[in-house]
């Protein structure tokens, strides 16, 4: 049996849907059990792992993140928080497989990238496998990249900050397949799996090519960083909602070295370049 955690999440809930689809026997580690379209057990992560979460299970997808945590609690939730389930995973003779980013890197400035790089650590050390995504799309759009879409489509100003960053797109089918040959078992690799297309684009590019399958050029509206990074901030500390995360800008501005990412193991899954026939129903 394979545990999926985060399976309420987009990413996590992608990945547990294939593998179930595959024939696999699978279960989903969540806080709440409605929705998941499978059997489940809890788990939240910096709470005590139930006894009985692992019973049967012969590897874990590490897939749960709690993009609420802020400042330090972003260590203290996700990092110090998932070493229960790892712990457990690794005492039980399970396969571990971590979804990571590739904002995780030697020099990261994020606390989501400086966090996932730690776990990764942890997952490494345990014999576990780490995969690490760009910005991941699909059909429907979901997550960072669904937002975009979303405020595209509606034809909104769309901010433009870090115009020429670096962008790596990650097809969630391929991510899933990925996932899927790396618990099929072999050798884990020594180090991270890079998981999206090779070739990046510029966020400016992302915004120009979602705006011409939606129909239309973008009204983009050219920002500084610092000064949208502290309006955010401070809108997050009013306990504002947003799309996006000041953190999340602070991964944009300062994109993962190319040297870094051309070091990266390559597994036996070839990712595709965005396209709308990838997202568009």
């Amino acid at each position: 049996m394979i545990a999926v955690t985060g399976a309420n999440g987009y990413v996590g809930g992608r990945i547990l849907a294939h593998l179930r689809g595959r024939g696999e026997q699978v279960l989903a580690l969540v806080r709440r059990a409605e929705g998941c379209g499978a059997p489940a057990r809890r788990f939240a992560l910096a709470e005590p792992l139930p006894p009985e979460s692992l019973a049967g299970v012969e590897a874990v997808v590490h897939a749960a993140w709690d993009l609420g945590a802020r400042g330090a609690s972003v260590r203290e939730v996700n990092l110090a928080g998932s070493l229960p389930l790892l712990d457990a995973a690794s005492e039980a003779g399970a396969r571990l497989v971590l979804i990571s980013t590739l904002a995780a890197f030697a020099g990261a400035r994020s606390d989501y990238g400086r966090a996932k790089l730690a776990l990764e650590q942890e997952v490494i050390e345990r014999g576990g496998v780490v995969l690490r995504p760009g910005v991941v799309f699909g059909n429907p759009p979901q997550g960072i990249f669904g937002a975009l879409v979303r405020s595209l489509s509606g034809r909104r100003p769309v901010p433009l900050v870090g115009a020429s960053g670096r962008l790596f797109l990650s097809h969630d089918e391929h991510l899933c397949e990925l996932v899927a040959s790396v618990l099929r078992g072999g050798r884990p690799p020594a180090g991270p799996l890079f998981a999206a297309h090779e070739l990046p684009l510029t966020l400016r590019g992302l915004i120009e090519q979602i705006a011409s399958a939606c129909g239309h050029a973008p009204r983009i509206i050219p920002l500084p960083a610092t000064p949208l990074y502290g309006a955010i901030r401070g809108l997050e500390l009013l306990g504002v909602g947003l799309p996006y995360r000041s953190d999340s800008l602070r991964s944009l501005i300062n994109p993962a070295p190319l040297d870094q990412i051309a070091a990266l193991e390559r597994g036996p899954v070839r990712f595709p370049p965005l396209s709308p026939d990838l997202w568009r129903s």
